[in-house]
């Protein structure tokens, strides 16, 4: 973690509540990263292009070492990045309101044959619009409990965050509509977290290079419809991205590095770091 500038405030949250960092990431120059996800033994980063490549999944292992790469079909932000280990697929945030899924091991193999998308911004499957300057957006996702929860992003207003249960068809994997809930402004990603009986949502919110970014911890109930009301929530360094589990505890994907951003950040993070989970839930429950 660099400083750009002597920063009085410091990151208790980070320091306490840290396992370390599993390393160090080093990407292309013209690469954003957005979304993070782990799938043994890789951790799975999606990225944008500044000089309008197409997108990509870099796939780096424990040690934060790159050890593939695979475009995509598109120049999407993908916003989110999570693998489906019931019907092993990989569900990436696309553009225009959609986002897709692949067969993981053919993906990994760059096999994109069996790319499926989805129109989930609209209200074509039900629910409502998840929509940022008014145009259809796929923020941010994750996998969990057999469904697929997709998010939007807005600066000003409040978020929707819309579940979708993943069925297998005949014809192949559908999403059928099931719920929608609140969240706040300026979220970035979402994960889950299951402890015996109970389930806690996570949210990650983060905003312009200077402002701090934020986790925010809920206790998850199926079918509330809000989730903005005031929460715990841990205070770290801006442009915090997707966050996800990696066994038991969480990652964090700063794009604070990028070189589109690390010239004048706030604080300049280029390690993944990962947070212990237990001690997150002793801190606040």
């Amino acid at each position: 973690m660099k400083l750009l500038f002597k920063n009085k405030k410091k990151y208790k949250d980070l320091e306490n509540l840290s396992l370390g960092s599993i390393g160090k990431l080093k990407i292309e120059e013209d690469l954003v990263p957005q979304g993070i996800n782990y799938v043994a033994p890789f951790i799975l980063i999606s990225c944008y292009s500044t000089e309008k490549r197409k997108s990509r999944v870099l796939f780096f292992d424990e040690n934060s070492i790159l050890c593939k790469e695979i475009e995509l079909e598109n120049r999407s932000h993908v916003g989110g990045i999570s693998y489906d280990k019931i019907h092993n697929l990989l569900w990436i945030c696309n553009s225009k309101g959609r986002i897709s899924s692949y067969k993981y091991h053919e993906f990994l193999n760059g096999d994109l044959s069996s790319k499926k998308d989805f129109l989930v911004a609209d209200n074509s499957l039900g629910g409502g619009f998840l929509i940022e300057e008014e145009k259809f957006v796929c923020s941010y996702l994750t996998y969990f409990d057999n469904k697929v929860y997709v998010g939007s992003f807005n600066k000003k207003k409040n978020g929707l965050v819309k579940v979708f249960d993943v069925i297998r068809e005949s014809t192949g994997i559908e999403l059928k509509y099931r719920s929608e809930f609140n969240v706040p402004e300026k979220i970035q990603g979402l994960t889950f977290y299951k402890q015996n009986k109970e389930t806690y949502m996570l949210l990650s919110k983060s905003y312009t290079r200077i402002k701090d970014s934020s986790i925010f911890i809920y206790k998850y109930i199926e079918n509330k419809n809000d989730y903005t009301e005031k929460s715990c929530s841990l205070t770290l360094p801006p442009m915090l991205e997707q966050i996800a589990l990696i066994e038991e505890n969480i990652i964090l994907l700063f794009e604070s590095f990028a070189k589109k951003y690390s010239y004048n950040a706030k604080v300049v993070i280029d390690d993944i770091f990962v947070l212990n989970t237990q001690k997150i839930l002793e801190k606040f429950f």
